[in-house]
């Protein structure tokens, strides 16, 4: 059972060490819509990255995150049962191990930022490394 565990927990960290992977989860933790399209996500990842309204997130910063999200990004998630994504609508919404990754998120963000601040390092400009999977 132990090594059942190790062996989830291992997963699910594989899957959130990407940013965009993260922010997908909170896009659709923070959402009422059953289903969240693609399009959306991108525009809120863009919007995110480039420090614009949702609105202004167009051109290349939007097709970058909507090529990352419908190429990698989201196939890794439904992979880990934590989206259900379809590539055929385009649309995404919270699979069987969402809560789980949401918690994890939101349990190992503000650890990391309290003890990054106490030892004087600044995490907050961590670049993200390109998947390999």
């Amino acid at each position: 059972m132990a090594h059942d565990t190790n062996n989830r927990l291992s997963e699910l960290y594989h899957c959130l060490r990407a940013d965009r992977r993260r922010q997908v989860i909170k896009h659709l933790e923070q959402t009422t819509e059953d289903a969240v399209s693609v399009r959306s996500l991108a525009r809120s990842i863009a919007a995110n990255e480039e420090g614009v309204p949702t609105a202004n997130a167009t051109g290349e910063p939007y097709r970058n995150a909507y090529n990352a999200l419908s190429q990698t990004h989201l196939r890794t998630l439904a992979a880990a049962d934590i989206i259900i994504y379809d590539p055929k609508r385009q649309t995404t919404k919270r699979g069987s191990s969402f809560e789980i990754a949401a918690l994890l998120i939101d349990i190992d963000t503000p650890t990391v930022e309290l003890f990054s601040k106490s030892d004087g390092t600044d995490q907050s400009q961590e670049s993200e490394e390109p998947d390999n999977d």
